[in-house]
């Protein structure tokens, strides 16, 4: 004789092992699209952080460009013959005369 009370509780026991296995298939999926989703949106705050990073050190390097010609600028000023004339002629310095030169052979 079969005992059929043993056969219902193995069906039993089966379905909501099934169920259990379907239950956790569905949430490791469910979990796999929660880690890419948020994967995705790390990558993408990283992308936007680097390029505000970016857009800040393009702002430095065309301020400091620009300062860099200024200084240029300033440099080719202060180099100009005619102001150190000016200040050389300001001292009491003059441009020697041509019997004022006097030439050395050298041997």
């Amino acid at each position: 004789m079969i005992n059929t009370g043993l056969i219902g509780l193995i069906r039993e026991k089966s379905k909501v092992v099934r169920a259990a296995k379907n239950l956790l298939k569905k949430s490791y999926l469910l979990f796999l699209i929660f880690i890419l989703l948020l994967s995705i949106i790390s990558i993408k705050a990283n992308i936007t952080k680097i390029g505000y990073s970016l857009a800040e050190n393009n702002k430095t390097l065309k301020k400091t460009k620009l300062e860099n010609k200024l200084l240029r600028t300033k440099m080719s000023a202060l180099k100009s013959n005619y102001r150190i004339k000016k200040i050389a002629e300001s001292n009491g310095m003059i441009f020697p005369r041509k019997k004022d030169i006097k030439s050395v052979k050298y041997e």
